[in-house]
């Protein structure tokens, strides 16, 4: 995951940047993927994954698209706008997967408008920091001959802090970049 966004003009980028504009007037895009394997010796079906997207970015084009849904909100009840803060709750049908099977997720998230109009992040430039959330943690479950299993990955936060440039709208993914989340394995014994 990184920056998929040139910090000065807002535009597309092929390869991820480190860099960051702070409290712009344009969102910033980042690539959220999601993996699923079957690690077992047989077939594991009705696999789902959940996951909620924090509401400081949103979802805004994915792949597959089959099989996804999402639920759009704000937390105080109202409906999303899809520009301003609200919380997307992700729901991907995967089905059956037989062993050594995988299946792959592409989520492109953009950041997006606080109360004030700036895009976030709206801090790490002036020797201060932000923790921008992406996601709470997917949960994957599925059913097999024997049991119900699941699974939980930890959130996804990305740090960003001051590039050392005084006052240039401008701030630094301190995160490791890409940035995953350690495998989260379930198995019956």
């Amino acid at each position: 995951m990184g920056s998929y966004t040139d910090p000065h003009t807002g535009d597309s980028l092929t390869e991820p940047t480190n860099i960051i504009a702070i409290a712009a007037g344009f969102p910033t895009k980042f690539q959220l993927i999601i993996y699923v394997e079957n690690h077992g010796s047989i077939d594991l079906k009705n696999v789902a994954v959940t996951d909620t997207i924090k509401n400081t970015v949103a979802p805004r084009e994915w792949h597959p698209v089959e099989g996804v849904s999402w639920y759009n909100y704000v937390p105080d009840g109202g409906e999303w706008d899809g520009i301003h803060f609200g919380l997307n709750e992700l729901t991907w049908t995967i089905g059956t997967l037989t062993p050594g099977e995988e299946a792959c997720l592409t989520i492109w998230v953009e950041t997006l408008q606080n109360p004030e109009g700036k895009y976030e992040p709206t801090s790490g430039d002036e020797g201060d920091s932000q923790d921008l959330e992406v996601n709470e943690g997917a949960t994957v479950r599925a059913t097999s001959t024997f049991a119900r299993l699941w699974a939980i990955t930890e959130g996804i936060s990305i740090h960003i802090i001051d590039d050392e440039i005084p006052e240039n709208g401008l701030g630094k993914i301190d995160t490791t970049l890409p940035h995953s989340t350690p495998w989260a394995v379930d198995s019956y014994p």
